[in-house]
């Protein structure tokens, strides 16, 4: 009789300590620097060591393919260095291409803008496990580097480093990181460097779907210098990847176009379960494409009102930045879950929000709590038909929009200590 009164002790136990995390922020902030520094060596570890090396080229410690959706990248670059970057748009040549280094496993379609074949023949100067790894490396620099940048604390980098997003993209060795860093430091340097803020939102081009707001949002107010120099960075890409490659990459990608949209939507090719746009939520529940599209469209001009009011009347500029960040991803109708990496750091510009103006509110702690869930997206929406994905993208940005736009007040003060002093 004892183990059900122990099982009952231990329910009530979580059932308090949750109680707990959801009524303090201090608790709630406790938790998430011990929980970081043991995840975040973790990640790391499990990202450079088990799924960066193995014994048998080419392939990690559990037999997988090391980085997935990298090898694609790679590939593309040693096709563009080899003089035909044309290859990558005919998808039967590339997965011929992709069976031949990787084995009859490795089968990805090529969807990206020919100026993505400059950095893929940068990295394919290397061999594979080299240039995998340095990607891997450039991706956690440069996350960390944005999300100093939005937090200025080593205790708040170190939990955003811990999401479990950080740790899907470094396995799959995709570029949500990158993404998601390039628009952090975009929107952070808006005003005070309008410049390298059109940099990066020019970058972001190779993500077209993800760069389409930015621009929008700087016409709207009335940031010139910014959008002309997105404008310019996206120009000197495109007549860089002619010159170094030619045509041929240009007129296959042209063709690719419907091609991307009948694989992607139409066919669900990357998997139902992984899109967490509200059109695959739709299409993953079984509705059809008209009732996909509609929703779809209905989210995207919502979040690009939301966006597009903030930028226009909220003074804090942080929570500028996370509306833009969180509704980037919504506007998409395919938002692959790695893709939904711009929420960490509209997350952790949110607490910063809060820690300036008064406490976490309760459904903004609900936010972060919810957070460890993310990495158990794909097998839920798989197995419910449920796309818990989108419900955590929406409500990152129904949370920024409501202390970004109409304030409440009488929150006790959130008081965060330093790093290691709590």
């Amino acid at each position: 009789m004892r183990a059900p009164s122990t099982i009952h002790d231990l329910l009530r136990s979580a059932g308090d300590d949750l109680a707990g995390l959801i009524a303090s922020d201090e608790r709630l902030l406790r938790f998430a620097r011990l929980a970081a520094l043991v995840i975040v060596p973790l990640t790391l570890a499990i990202a450079f060591v088990v799924l960066g090396t193995g014994p048998e080229p080419g392939r990690n410690w559990l037999g997988d393919i090391l980085g997935f959706d990298f090898t694609q990248v790679w590939l593309a670059g040693r096709r563009a260095l080899d003089g035909r970057g044309g290859e990558p748009y005919d998808l039967a040549v590339h997965l011929e291409n992709l069976k031949a280094v990787f084995g009859p496993d490795c089968r990805y379609s090529w969807h990206y803008p020919p100026f993505v074949l400059l950095p893929a023949a940068a990295m394919a100067l290397l061999p594979y496990q080299a240039a995998f790894l340095l990607w891997t490396l450039f991706s956690v620099g440069l996350f960390t580097l944005a999300l100093s940048l939005a937090a200025r604390r080593t205790d708040a980098v170190l939990i955003g480093l811990a999401h479990p997003l950080v740790f899907c993209n470094l396995s799959y060795g995709q570029n949500g990181l990158v993404t998601a860093s390039l628009l952090t430091l975009g929107a952070l340097l808006v005003d005070r460097r309008p410049w390298l803020s059109g940099l990066c939102f020019g970058l972001i081009a190779y993500k077209p779907q993800l760069a389409a707001l930015a621009p929008l949002l700087l016409l709207v107010t009335g940031r010139r210098q910014a959008l002309l120099a997105s404008v310019l960075t996206v120009a000197a890409l495109c007549l860089a990847s002619i010159a170094a490659f030619g045509w041929a990459p240009w007129h296959g990608f042209l063709e690719t176009l419907t091609q991307t949209n009948r694989i992607l939507l139409q066919q669900g090719g990357g998997g139902l379960e992984i899109n967490a746009s509200a059109f695959g939520a739709v299409r993953l529940a079984g509705g059809p494409m008209a009732a996909a599209w509609t929703i779809q469209i209905a989210v995207s001009l919502a979040a690009i009102g939301i966006a597009v009011r903030t930028w226009r009347t909220c003074a804090d500029p942080n929570l500028r930045a996370a509306a833009l960040l969180a509704a980037s991803p919504m506007i998409s109708p395919y938002v692959p879950l790695y893709d939904l990496a711009p929420i960490v750091p509209a997350t952790l510009l949110l607490v910063m929000a809060a820690r300036r103006t008064g406490a976490l509110k309760p459904h903004e702690r609900w936010l972060l709590i919810a957070a460890p869930a993310t990495a158990l997206l794909r097998p839920a929406m798989a197995a419910t038909g449920i796309s818990f994905g989108l419900m955590i993208g929406l409500a990152t940005l129904a949370c920024v929009a409501a202390r970004a736009l109409p304030r409440s007040a009488g929150h006790a003060p959130l008081r965060w200590t330093r790093a290691g002093s709590a």
